[in-house]
């Protein structure tokens, strides 16, 4: 039975094996045997019998022909096995086509080339799958990083067919398949493409069913805490999700870009995690936006969301080496490994063949010298075949025969027709060429517009008349009606040119080379006038609320015309309005973007380049001049143009009428010198800021100048609480705010070159606060203020105190930037001196996650350091600590934060040493640094506490390790006038410094050293008074290594026991391991075997419980030369 539907039969064909080997022999020899022929006629006996023997069957023509064609009585004889099997290989796959009648209205009279099956692409949809497929098969939380698809190919290839091949997998799975496009003509506009896949993301989560919608929503809210806002401003419909958000507090340059991609890669990983895995999908990357790179770039390194996968796809015939795009991609390859790269070329003749046979419902062997010419013309790619195939159609060379179902075409008039062509993209505007005017006038217009349009956007560009200039008065919209619009629309999608989406009433272009040559076919002058006329339109007929949402749209356009502006007072509007364009990309973080409209409003405003022409618009536009120039500024800082910023501030500083306008430049400057490492050219910029604002500073600094400001400050704060101090009213002098933004400004710097003023800077700080009113940097300064009490003076519980004044104030103020920076200060510097140190870790996590939100990475990334220091120090287990480390160094590569990294890198090394992943564990060198090429590095910079932190962890395993002499110079080293760092490092420093003395002084008899343990020890004595939970057991067993000195050996027992017992007691495994290891070698040196053998076991358990493996290799070769002895 042949009807369709109902049912199948199935044919089993012996000794094909010998049919298939006998073809092969006979293509090479060059033609078909007769015993080839007669297999051939043999299959159509088979076919007869089978299909014809019974009278009741009733077989379909194409049946019928196969079998004459087979049994060769027909004119189409079969002569070639591999002819017979392209036509049996068509017919199983596409039986509707090549089996059944199909009806005339079937047989459609127009070709049509519709997405759909993929030919000669099995190899790369494997890759593409198995990419995906890796993914999803991957067990929950295994902490991997997102899969990588970078597609690339020349246009045409078939890159965006292959890549959606793969939504019905992804849909069928319950996963979120998402996609976005960048277009060549709004590159200009932020985010595009990203916005419209979290879009789609949005639709798909509200898809589901209501409890995994509630699910997810509360994922989000818990991802994005307070800062939900910052999200729904730039993805509105993520409000269908979590409702309305309240305000934010604002945040500025890199801050605020940090912010968004810390926030939009939070909402990813949440929704991944809390729902199914998200594949996004973006195409035509070479023409992204630099702020688009940027995120996607986050995203793809997000090392915590083990459920996303992303696919990339470029023209990589557009690509340079230097390329934005090819740059990102380098920089992705150095932080995610799991990156596969699928290089789409043409198609093979023969998949070629295939594919145009099918779309033509026509057989292989009949169409292939049609095939075979277009190929040689297009060498394969598959949409200038079928650009050919249509033009051949519009021509009239190829013909569909409608008596007989079937395609003709004229064999003398295609070598001429495709001669005449030169490439697609002409090809395709000789099509559109072809159509009516108000057809080609409707391409031109939508193509101008973008790759996607709606039918509102058409009507409004399309009008009688002159093109319109800004500002529109009284103008009469378009002579084309809706309904004519939508007709024309609708002949242009059925010509195969555009295409509907999913969102109602919009369309998008098949593909961009319809776009290309849609918009070539206008002239210079008419695309400017085009431009001018939609921008125009789009700022007269919109409402307030309309045109914000269109602002980019319309102030791209009116940008594309700006060159047919004759009038100045339109060009300031214009100037005016790209400001506004970019102010609004600066609140999306977009700053590569917002830098383009202010050079663009800067043009406009000059009359074209401003260092060229008068500085008449400073004059006229003072405002609008200030803003502009100041805005540029700011975003060259955050886009890391720092090259061209002193010139633009120059500009600011030769025109501004007061100090006031130029505050925002300077501290820009300053910001930037410090970013170039410019440190002393910054603080020297400051400290000229400060004295134009009544701040002055003197020129050198000694003791007694820091003595008498320290007395100034405690003077004024005597007599005030805490309760009162955090009850000051703000700050209403707006020069003071200033000065306290510029303070704050210079205090990084400062720390590394000129460490002496720093003191000067926080009492002058505290001083305005007290007398001006609190400001943002006030809760700052007083938390300096703390450390300088405590860790510079010794008054531990006086800094505890404004520690928590800090803190008060930070909350009160609720901003995350202050509460990470404060939270830091307190908790890495004030509060370990009186409180335990594995209770300032979650307070710092805490600090980390509101430094990201805030967009502060630098002390987020800060505070990480400090959480992973600590958690080595308090002896959590080295394989957790390790893992910390290393995702922490990896988020700070991410955001290209050096400093913290540097400093984090020694503390990594050393945890590796003791893992024993490194060579030489009494060397910082390995997975993580180079020690000689990273102290050289540091000298070069002049970072003094980044060289004492290498100096710290070499010292600190050359003397765990046993190598005393290399101890001694790095603690030698130390002692040349290092600045006094943060509490956990002067503990390090001072700790192994002093065991290190005794170590030599012991081997030595050297008086000196035994005086420079006992200047260690003494600290240790003051500081276990306030601290004796971190500090007490380090003091016990330097003063049993001092007893053994001085052969006190009775008294050295008793103080390893104790420091052993208080080890056990305040927590610290690895200074209790320390403590039996010492024992062991102090028995083994008075010959107690038993005792040492039995310290030294402990020892090597503990380091074992640690997962200081290279250690418990170290005590063991103790033990052994022990029993040898």
């Amino acid at each position: 039975d042949f009807e369709r539907g109902a049912g199948s039969c199935q044919v089993k064909i012996i000794d094909f094996a010998h049919a298939k080997e006998m073809k092969n022999n006979a293509a090479k020899s060059g033609g078909d045997s007769e015993e080839i022929r007669g297999d051939i006629f043999a299959l159509g006996n088979v076919f007869k019998d089978l299909f014809l023997n019974d009278s009741d069957r009733n077989a379909p023509d194409s049946i019928m022909n196969l079998i004459a064609d087979l049994l060769q009585v027909s004119d189409a004889a079969y002569t070639s096995l591999k002819d017979t099997d392209d036509d049996l290989e068509q017919m199983v796959d596409l039986p509707e086509m090549f089996v059944f009648e199909r009806s005339e209205e079937e047989m459609s009279k127009s070709l049509k080339f519709l997405p759909g099956k993929l030919y000669g692409r099995d190899k790369e949809h494997e890759v593409i799958v198995d990419a995906y497929r890796r993914i999803a098969n991957r067990p929950p939380n295994s902490d991997d990083s997102p899969e990588v698809v970078f597609v690339s190919g020349h246009s045409g290839t078939g890159k965006t067919s292959l890549v959606e091949q793969l939504s019905g997998e992804v849909k069928s799975n319950g996963g979120h398949f998402i996609t976005g496009k960048f277009d060549q003509l709004r590159r200009a506009q932020p985010y595009t493409a990203l916005i419209n896949a979290f879009k789609d993301l949005c639709d798909s989560i509200l898809e589901m069913g209501p409890a995994m919608v509630v699910k997810v929503s509360l994922a989000i809210k818990q991802a994005v805490g307070e800062q939900g806002r910052v999200l729904t401003d730039v993805i509105p419909r993520l409000t269908h999700l979590i409702g309305e958000q309240p305000e934010v507090v604002h945040a500025n340059g890199i801050e605020a870009q940090n912010r968004l991609m810390f926030l939009l890669r939070m909402f990813l990983r949440s929704v991944s995690k809390a729902s199914s895995l998200v594949v996004m999908s973006m195409d035509d990357l070479q023409w992204a936006d630099g702020a688009s790179l940027d995120l996607i770039r986050m995203l793809v390194t997000d090392s915590e969301n083990d459920s996303f996968v992303f696919i990339g796809i470029a023209r990589d015939n557009e690509l340079s080496d230097t390329h934005p795009f090819v740059l990102t991609c380098q920089e992705i390859q150095k932080q995610n490994d799991n990156i596969t790269k699928i290089k789409m070329g043409n198609l093979a003749l023969r998949d070629a063949n295939r594919f145009v046979c099918d779309e033509m419902g026509m057989q292989m062997r009949c169409m292939r010298p049609l095939v075979n010419a277009v190929y040689e013309k297009t060498n394969g790619n598959v949409y200038f075949m079928i650009q050919i195939l249509l033009y051949l159609q519009d021509e009239q060379v190829l013909v569909f025969d409608r008596e007989n179902f079937i395609w003709e075409w004229d064999e003398n008039k295609i070598g001429p027709k495709l001669n005449s062509i030169t490439n697609v993209t002409n090809l395709v505007a000789t099509r559109i060429m072809k159509c009516p005017t108000e057809i080609r006038t409707i391409l031109s217009v939508a193509a101008a517009i973008g790759s996607s349009f709606d039918e509102f956007t058409i009507m409004l560009a399309i009008k009688d008349g002159d093109s319109v200039v800004l500002p529109v008065e009284n103008s009469e919209v378009s002579s084309y009606s809706i309904k004519k619009i939508r007709t024309l629309i609708h002949t242009a999608v059925m010509e195969g040119f555009i295409n509907t989406t999913k969102v109602k009433k919009q369309y998008k272009f098949l593909h961009d080379s319809i776009q290309e040559a849609s918009y070539s076919l206008l002239s210079l002058e008419e695309a400017r006038s085009l431009h001018l006329q939609i921008g125009s339109l789009t700022f007269q007929n919109s409402t307030d609320k309309e045109f914000e949402k269109m602002l980019f749209f319309a102030v791209d356009h009116l940008n594309k015309g700006s060159l047919g502006i004759q009038s100045e007072e339109t060009k300031t509007h214009l100037s005016k309005l790209n400001l506004r364009a970019a102010q609004k990309a600066i609140k999306s973080s977009a700053y590569g973007p917002a830098t383009e409209y202010l050079r663009t409003g800067i043009r406009l405003l000059c009359d074209g380049d401003w260092e060229d022409n008068s500085d008449g618009h400073w004059e006229n536009e003072y405002k609008l001049s200030l803003e502009l120039f100041t805005s540029l500024v700011e975003c060259l800082y955050c886009i890391g143009s720092l090259d061209q910023i002193e010139k633009h501030v120059n500009e600011i500083f030769r025109h501004t009428r007061c100090f006031a306008d130029k505050q925002r430049a300077h501290r820009c400057l300053i910001k930037c010198l410090t970013a170039m490492g410019k440190l002393e050219e910054a603080i020297d910029v400051g400290f000229e800021g400060l004295a134009q604002l009544g701040e002055n500073f003197p020129s050198s600094v000694s003791t007694r100048v820091i003595l008498i400001d320290l007395i100034k400050t405690k003077f004024m704060l005597a007599g005030k609480s805490n309760e009162k101090l955090s009850s000051l009213p703000p700050t209403k002098n707006e020069d003071k705010l200033a000065a306290m933004q510029i303070l704050s400004a210079i205090i990084p710097p400062m720390f590394f070159c000129r460490p002496k003023y720093m003191p000067l800077l926080v009492f002058r700080c505290v001083r305005l606060s007290l007398k001006f009113g609190l400001c943002n940097e006030s809760a700052n300064a007083f938390a300096a203020y703390g450390v300088i009490l405590g860790t510079g003076l010794g008054k531990y519980k006086s800094g505890y105190r404004f520690g928590q004044l800090a803190l008060t104030l930070a909350e009160k103020h609720e901003t995350s930037e202050c509460i990470a920076y404060v939270n830091y200060v307190v908790y890495a510097t004030i509060n370990p001196w009186v409180m335990h140190l594995k209770e300032t870790i979650d307070p710092l996590k805490y600090s980390h996650l509101a430094g990201m939100e805030a967009g502060t990475v630098e002390f987020a990334c800060i505070c990480s350091t400090s959480v992973c220091v600590r958690s080595f120090m308090n002896a959590d287990a080295l394989n957790a600590v390790e893992r910390d480390m290393h995702f922490a160094i990896q988020e700070m590569a991410e955001y290209s934060i050096e400093s913290p990294r540097s400093v984090l890198a020694s503390y990594h090394q050393s945890v590796l040493n003791l893992m024993g992943r490194s060579e030489n564990p009494v060397e910082l060198s390995g997975e993580v640094m180079e020690q000689e090429i990273q102290t050289a590095l540091m000298k070069k910079q002049s970072n003094k506490f980044g060289e004492e932190n290498i100096y710290v962890n070499a010292l600190w395993m050359s003397y765990l390790f046993g190598d005393y002499n290399r101890a001694g110079g790095f603690a030698a080293k130390l002692s040349e006038g290092f600045p006094d760092g943060p509490q956990i490092q002067e503990l390090i420093k001072s700790f192994f410094c002093g065991l290190t003395w005794l170590a030599l002084a012991k081997e030595t008899k050297n008086k000196t050293l035994k005086k420079l343990a006992m200047k260690q020890m003494n600290k240790f004595k003051k500081w276990s008074k306030d601290s004796p939970f971190n500090c007490l057991q380090k003091l016990f067993l330097l003063k049993a290594e001092y007893a053994v000195l001085q052969r006190r050996y009775s008294k050295a027992e008793r103080y390893y026991y104790e420091a052993i017992r208080l080890s056990r007691k305040h927590g610290f495994l690895n200074d209790e391991a320390l403590a039996h290891e010492r024992f062991g070698i102090f028995y083994s040196e008075r010959q107690n075997i038993n005792g040492a053998h039995e310290h030294l076991t402990c020892a090597e358990e503990l380091y074992g419980k640690w997962g200081a493996h290279a250690k418990v290799n170290h005590v063991r070769s103790e033990i052994r030369a022990i029993t040898a002895s």
